[in-house]
């Protein structure tokens, strides 16, 4: 069994520079397994971060920002929500998935259907001399799942996806209206499905937990954390004098308290601010200009590099020692992405039941044409995916993904009938995965497989087992909300 890993990006805003240096840039383009003789495409699981927004909160401090929420007017207006460019981003991303799936390698119906209905005969027999066939009904599903976050720019993210997949596909009259003044042209409605964000284990990594908290705080109270603090260079080649300059600057002119933890608002909100000073203040405006004191030297390169730092220590990156008997560098990643994975292994697995014996009663419903399967969550999602299954360092170097990055797995059998090969494996199938990663939208899809721990440094693809061992490593015993229920025992009985 084998296993590859794809990533593609999207339409880069302002990538500072230790993403824009990854080591994933300087790789060749795939062209995909899928093209070759005994390999098929089976299924693909897609995980993508939502698009460009506008900032989740005000500039720390009192009367910092220039702006307040009323100011920002777009995709409903508020806080965190999606832009046009964050539309047209993920519609962008739709039509790339479609050019590789659909158009490429032949693998999608380019057309959206809910389901199709057939009827087979099932025996033929006669009463009184007249003949009479039983039928069956067989309902097909629909090859497509689209699951979201329940937040405003993850769905939105998700409608604006598929209307690129399937753009100028639909039949008049039967996917979409005829005639109907103002419809939008070429438009396919498709459904997106969601769950409540405090249970959602699949797409937020910030879904409630205790024993994630609990984790967070091992990691917050650790010796590694408190010199990350008090001397950044010994842990991650920083200078601690500008490390500490630059919160001082942040804090003074913001006339608030700036630390490594929550200098995230200014890297986020500044950055908003700066993309859309167009829409906020009109032609020729200028973000540099209202805030100089930030715009200005190494400090926006520095506030990314604290924050991305800070980030990904506390996603479990910075303690391979362990905090009291606690390996976190494995604990945290099991709490933010272990369900992520054992949901994308759990489709492949399904998918590979119904391609093996289709009529078995081991082929569930849900899977028996399900082809794709796609989260539109957040960078913490795509993060935590990508530090759990090895090449986050390689694709992000340092913090979070950009707007509309995403990551495609994509499960592959070798059909090759060669006997002694059929023997090693007892079986009439060699099942492979592949990791493709795209940085932005415009991106080329890039293989990463590669970098997945326990993966061949060199071959195109990987064994599905290394995949399953990663599961049976980092999925959460026996399952996530028995877990979180034993956590919250220990917490009433320590009460």
């Amino acid at each position: 069994m084998l296993l590859s890993l794809l990533v593609l990006s999207v339409p880069v805003l302002s990538l500072p520079p230790h993403q824009r240096d990854a080591i994933y840039r300087s790789l060749p383009a795939d062209v995909g397994a899928a093209v070759a003789g005994n390999i098929k495409l089976i299924f693909v699981n897609a995980v993508w971060r939502h698009g460009d927004r506008s900032p989740e909160q005000s500039l720390p401090g009192k009367d910092t920002d220039l702006f307040s929420e009323d100011d920002w007017k777009f995709g409903g207006g508020g806080y965190g929500e999606l832009s046009p460019t964050g539309m047209i981003q993920q519609f962008t991303l739709g039509g790339r998935i479609a050019q590789r799936y659909m158009q490429d390698f032949a693998f999608l119906t380019p057309r959206y259907r809910a389901y199709e209905i057939y009827f087979m005969e099932l025996e033929t027999f006669s009463i009184y001399f007249i003949n009479i066939i039983q039928l069956i009904k067989i309902i097909k599903v629909n090859e497509i799942y689209i699951r979201s976050t329940d937040y405003n720019r993850t769905l939105i993210s998700a409608y604006s996806n598929v209307a690129g997949m399937y753009k100028d596909t639909g039949v008049d009259g039967t996917d979409l209206p005829t005639g109907v003044d103002g419809w939008p042209v070429g438009w396919v409605p498709v459904p997106v499905h969601t769950v409540v964000n405090k249970y959602d284990y699949t797409g937020n990594p910030d879904a409630d937990c205790k024993r994630k908290a609990q984790v967070k705080q091992l990691i917050l109270d650790s010796d590694e954390f408190a010199a990350y603090n008090a001397d950044p260079q010994a842990m991650r080649n920083l200078s601690a004098f500008y490390v500490k300059a630059t919160l001082d600057w942040l804090s003074s002119n913001s006339q608030s308290s700036v630390t490594a933890q929550n200098a995230y608002w200014f890297q986020d909100t500044m950055q908003c601010e700066s993309v859309h000073a167009f829409d906020l203040k009109g032609p020729n405006s200028d973000a540099s200009k209202w805030y100089p004191w930030y715009f200005s030297g190494t400090v926006p390169d520095m506030t990314n590099s604290i924050v991305g730092r800070g980030l990904d220590f506390l996603d479990g990156l910075g303690n391979p020692l362990g905090v009291k008997g606690v390996d976190v560098s494995v604990e945290m990643p099991r709490m933010r992405a272990g369900e992520t994975v054992g949901t994308i292994y759990g489709n492949m697995q399904g998918a590979l039941a119904c391609y093996k014996t289709p009529n078995d009663d081991s082929c569930r419903k849900f899977f028996q044409k399900r082809k794709y399967f796609a989260i539109s969550a957040h960078d913490k999602t795509l993060a935590a995916l990508l530090i759990l299954l090895g090449p986050k360092k390689y694709v992000v170097p340092v913090g979070y993904p950009a707007f509309a990055a995403s990551t495609f797995i994509e499960l592959y059998v070798d059909t090759d009938t060669d006997e002694e090969y059929f023997k090693v494996i007892a079986s009439p199938f060699q099942e492979s995965l592949q990791v493709i990663y795209l940085a932005t939208p415009d991106d080329e899809f890039k293989s990463v497989t590669n970098y997945v721990k326990g993966c061949p440094l060199t071959d195109e693809l990987c064994p599905l087992s290394v995949l399953r061992d990663i599961v049976d490593k980092y999925t959460p015993k026996p399952d996530m909300d028995t877990v979180i229920l034993q956590y919250r025992r220990i917490q009433q009985f320590m009460i």
